[in-house]
């Protein structure tokens, strides 16, 4: 399972709650966005 946020649009709190699931559960978030944004390093998020 992968979880696809668009990073532009999602509130801050709402990817933060997200990245933390990621990790617990170890699903893959995949943070779609025009700009570069910062996300926690980790095996199960990255960016596009």
């Amino acid at each position: 399972m992968r979880i696809w946020i668009d990073g532009d649009a999602c509130p801050v709190v709402i990817k933060e709650l997200l990245f933390r699931a990621a990790v617990r559960v170890k699903v893959l978030v995949t943070v779609v966005a025009n700009e570069k944004l910062r996300v926690p390093v980790s095996e199960f998020i990255q960016t596009l």
